[in-house]
């Protein structure tokens, strides 16, 4: 199973303005990859995380994120 989990990081970020969004590479990025981001300054990011359910999946990213937001379960995915 996979779905998309928002989670809220803890760092407040200075030059968060959300009426002009800055865009680039997301904090949620893993080393040696890109992931694009329309609102980098941005507390809450979303990623895919796959599970066997949907607890895995929580349990999962409260491990790496701590404060989950939402999750989306991906139908057939």
């Amino acid at each position: 199973m996979k779905a998309i989990v928002t989670v809220k990081l803890n760092r407040p970020h200075i030059h968060h303005d959300p009426r002009n969004k800055q865009h680039g590479k997301c904090p949620l990025t893993p080393e040696g990859k890109y992931w694009s981001c329309t609102d980098i300054t941005g507390s809450h990011h979303s990623y895919i995380e796959e599970g066997e359910n949907r607890d895995e999946i929580r349990t999962k990213a409260e491990i790496k994120y701590g404060h989950i937001t939402r999750i989306e379960v991906i139908p057939d995915a």
